[in-house]
C-alpha cells in the first residue's frame, strides 16, 4: 500500500441515513425505488414507481439524497449498485438496499467503484445466508474495510476508472451485439432456405407426419444431485433449440423407470411448456442412448411410417419462426403457456419429400452452425477478456497501483 493510504471499515466513513413512513403523508407523492429498479448491467436506476404515501410498500422506507450509492443486500452478488442521480435527490428506496453516504474525505464515485472489487464481492458471496433470497445485513456490508488514499488521488484514480470502464463498456455491447448477430445470421440463413422452398416441397399438418408421445411424471422425491439416468426438463432446451447441459442444477432419477420412458440416441424432443420466454415449441436432439429420461411437459416426436422424414432436418424445421408461431399462437396458459400434441399436430410445416434433400439442407445449415459457434465463441472470449481487464483495473486503483 502506498504512503498516506488509510484503511477504515465502512461504517467509519459513511454518515447516518434516514429513514420515512410515507404512510404518515397519505396524499403526498415520491419516487419509489425497489431493488428491481437498479440493472446490474449499467449500474444505472432504470426506473421507479411514483407513488402516494398512502400505497406505500412496507419496505419503502430508506430516504436517499443525490450521490448516495445504493447496494442491494438481498443477493448481493448480482452486483445490483447504483449512485443515486440528482433527479431523484430526497425520494425514497427500499430498504432491500443499504444506503452508502460517504463522510468527508472519501469521494463517492470512489467508494462507489469499491463496491465491484473482487475482495468486497467475496465477502458478500461468503457472507450472504438463506437459500431461496440469500441476504446480506447492513451491518455485515458495514464491517467491511475500505483502503483509500487522500481525496486528491481518490479524485485522479475516479478519473481514470470512468474513462477506462467507458471504453469497456462500449467494447463489451459491441461484442454482445457482434455475439447476436451472429446468431441471427444462422436464423436468416435457415429462413431463407424454408422461404425459397422448392420442387418436391410440399405442405402437410404435423399430425399427417408424426405422432407427439408425453413424457412420465416421474416423482420429485427419486430425483438426486447424481446419478445414471438424466432427467430431462424444459431447463435442457436452448431456446434456439439444442440439447445443454445445467450443470449443478441437473437433476437425475434413482427411482424406477417405467418401460417405454428411456430414451435413445437421435430421439428428437420438444417442448411443451414455456418454461422461460421463447422455450415454447423449441426441440433437442438427444445426444446418448440409455441415460435421458423422457419427462412429463416434453413430447417425443415420433414420425409415422412411410413418411419421408429425418429427425435432423425436422430439428431445423420447428425452429423456424413460422412454426414456433403456430405453435404458440396455438399454446393455452397466462402465466406459464402451454400446449398439447394434438394442438402440435395442427400445424402446417414445409418440407422436400425427398431424404436426400433433407440431409443436404441439414449439412448446410450444419456447416453454417460450425462457422458461427466459432464466431460466438471468439466473441465470448472477447467479453471474458474485458471482464478480467475490468477486476484488474480495479484490484490496481485500491491497492495504490494506479
Amino acid at each position: 500500500m502506498k504512503a498516506g493510504w488509510q484503511t477504515k471499515t465502512l461504517g467509519e466513513v459513511l454518515e447516518k441515513t434516514g429513514t420515512v413512513n410515507p404512510l404518515l403523508s397519505p396524499e403526498a407523492e415520491f419516487d419509489y425505488i425497489d431493488v428491481s429498479s437498479v440493472s446490474n448491467q449499467t449500474f444505472r436506476i432504470e426506473e421507479t414507481q411514483r407513488l402516494k404515501g398512502k400505497a406505500a410498500p412496507s419496505r419503502a422506507r430508506r430516504l436517499v439524497r443525490a450521490k448516495d450509492i445504493l447496494f442491494a443486500t438481498v443477493r448481493p452478488t448480482l452486483q445490483r449498485i447504483a449512485i443515486v442521480p440528482e433527479e431523484l435527490d430526497k425520494q425514497i428506496c427500499s430498504t432491500g438496499y443499504f444506503v452508502l453516504r460517504p463522510k468527508s474525505g472519501i469521494d463517492h464515485k470512489f467508494l462507489f467503484y469499491s463496491l465491484f472489487t473482487e475482495e468486497f464481492m467475496g465477502q458478500m458471496a461468503n457472507l450472504q445466508k438463506g437459500a431461496s433470497y440469500p441476504a446480506v445485513t447492513d451491518g455485515e456490508v458495514k464491517a467491511q474495510q475500505l483502503s483509500f488514499p487522500p481525496l486528491p488521488e481518490q479524485r485522479r484514480i475516479v478519473s481514470i476508472l470512468d474513462e477506462a470502464f467507458e471504453g469497456i463498456a462500449t467494447a463489451k455491447a459491441n461484442a454482445g451485439k457482434n455475439l447476436e448477430n451472429a446468431r441471427a445470421l444462422f436464423e436468416s440463413y435457415l429462413e431463407a432456405l424454408f422461404a425459397e422452398r422448392g420442387e418436391g416441397w410440399v405442405e402437410k399438418t404435423l399430425s399427417d407426419l408424426c405422432e407427439i408421445k408425453h413424457g412420465f411424471a416421474f416423482k420429485s422425491e427419486f430425483f438426486t444431485n447424481d446419478g445414471d439416468y438424466v432427467m430431462l426438463t424444459p431447463g435442457n432446451f436452448f431456446e434456439s433449440g439444442g440439447y445443454r447441459d445445467r450443470g449443478e442444477k441437473q437433476k437425475y432419477y434413482c427411482g424406477e423407470i417405467p418401460r417405454g420412458f428411456v430414451l435413445e440416441k437421435g430421439d428428437m424432443l420438444v417442448a411443451m411448456t414455456e418454461q422461460a420466454a421463447g422455450l415454447l415449441g423449441s426441440p433437442i436432439i438427444v445426444p446418448d442412448s440409455n441415460r435421458f429420461l423422457h419427462n412429463q411437459r416434453l413430447g417425443l416426436v415420433i414420425n409415422k411410417p412411410g413418411v419421408a422424414w429425418t429427425n435432423e432436418f425436422f430439428f431445423h424445421v420447428f425452429n423456424t419462426k413460422a412454426v414456433r408461431s403456430a405453435i404458440h399462437d396455438r399454446a393455452v396458459g397466462v402465466k406459464v403457456r402451454h400446449t398439447s400434441p394434438t394442438k402440435i399436430g395442427e400445424v402446417v410445416v414445409s418440407f422436400p419429400t425427398s431424404i436426400a434433400e433433407q440431409r443436404a439442407i441439414v449439412s448446410q445449415l450444419n456447416d453454417l452452425d460450425e462457422d458461427i459457434q466459432l464466431l460466438e465463441s471468439i466473441y465470448r472470449r472477447k467479453l471474458g477478456a474485458l471482464e478480467e481487464l475490468k477486476k484488474s483495473l480495479l484490484h490496481q486503483a485500491f491497492t495504490g497501483q494506479l
